[in-house]
């Protein structure tokens, strides 16, 4: 598109976003067991896993809720993650191998599990990053903490509505047109920091802070620093929602600009997994040899989900961030 659509990041509360409505989502409790609880889990999820054909080879366990234990991923279809262990049972997850063998530590999981289900439908692999009400604490082993936060250019912020209690990360509305023959744009009387017609309308985006301490006075986050992702390869995240809008967009950004994700990738509902060596610098203009998203990664700031926007239409979005996961 040939402009520039990075914007400014803003601090927010420690305590959360107040919820205006929830919209569409797809979420998995986290339950607290105690040590018996833990060991039913276990050998359910052991019992779902190893129910499987065995002349394929063994996957490997996910991890739910802090539980560093899965169950045995079922030798099944040349080995696939193993279900999750949670409150509830075994989460014995069909290999991601094959449909026959996998089928097979899937059903095992649900009747042995008391009523698990299949574990790779809604969560990718890599080590969770974990908000509740708009924060990520920092209790994680990369020690990411940060705002989660929605965002959007003036035009399309009237009306968006969105839900950030509890583990939920939606928005919901409609991504303004970038009108040209608005008188905005015909007069150049832009709304600061946007200095073209595109800046003005450039969407709506959740965002999340890498590196934002807490002021103890105000309990505001303060301003967002620069992170050393130098041991992240990239980002795995669930999407959900009944208006998922073909131009939503991930990318990076640090002190200096932003790296994206070219329009060949698109995301979709389930989840998505993106390396930063698949993410150009100014995406929307791609050339030859675009600096990558690697060379950037000592000082990543925000990571963002974008509804792009574009001349011909207003683009209506109601999507939810789950499950974010950081690669290694």
């Amino acid at each position: 598109m040939g402009k520039n659509r990075r914007h400014v990041y803003r601090p927010l509360t420690l305590v959360g976003i107040a919820t205006l409505a929830a919209c569409s989502v797809n979420t998995g409790g986290i339950s607290f067991i105690d040590d018996d609880a833990f060991e039913r889990a276990k050998t359910a999820g052991d019992d779902g896993g190893t129910a499987g054909d065995t002349s394929g080879v063994a996957g490997h366990g996910n991890i739910a809720g802090g539980l560093n234990h899965g169950g045995s991923a079922g030798k099944a279809g040349g080995g696939g993650s193993g279900g999750t262990a949670n409150g509830n049972g075994g989460n014995a997850g069909a290999a991601k191998g094959g449909a026959s063998n996998g089928g097979a530590s899937t059903t095992a999981g649900r009747s042995s599990g008391g009523g698990g289900t299949g574990g790779d439908a809604t969560v990718g692999e890599g080590i969770p990053i974990s908000w509740v009400d708009g924060w990520v604490n920092g209790a994680n082993p990369l020690k990411i903490q940060g705002a989660v936060f929605p965002y959007a250019d003036a035009t399309s912020a009237m009306g968006m509505i969105s839900d950030f209690a509890g583990t939920h990360a939606c928005i919901r509305g409609t991504a303004a047109k970038v009108d040209l023959a608005s008188s905005v744009c015909t007069t150049r009387m832009f709304t600061p920091p946007a200095t073209n017609c595109y800046g003005e309308y450039w969407g709506v985006a959740i965002g999340l802070n890498l590196k934002q301490e807490v002021d103890p006075t105000t309990l505001m986050g303060g301003v967002p620093m620069p992170y050393d992702a130098t041991a992240i390869k990239g980002f795995s995240f669930t999407l959900s929602g009944s208006a998922l809008p073909t131009s939503l967009r991930f990318k990076v950004e640090d002190s200096t600009g932003e790296y994206c994700a070219p329009t060949a990738v698109v995301l979709k509902v389930g989840v998505n997994t993106l390396k930063l060596s698949q993410l150009l610098r100014d995406c929307w203009t791609p050339t030859a040899g675009a600096a990558t998203a690697d060379t950037a990664k000592k000082g990543l700031i925000k990571v963002a989900w974008q509804v792009v926007t574009g001349e011909k239409a207003a683009i209506p979005f109601d999507f939810c961030v789950e499950n974010l996961r950081a690669l290694q």
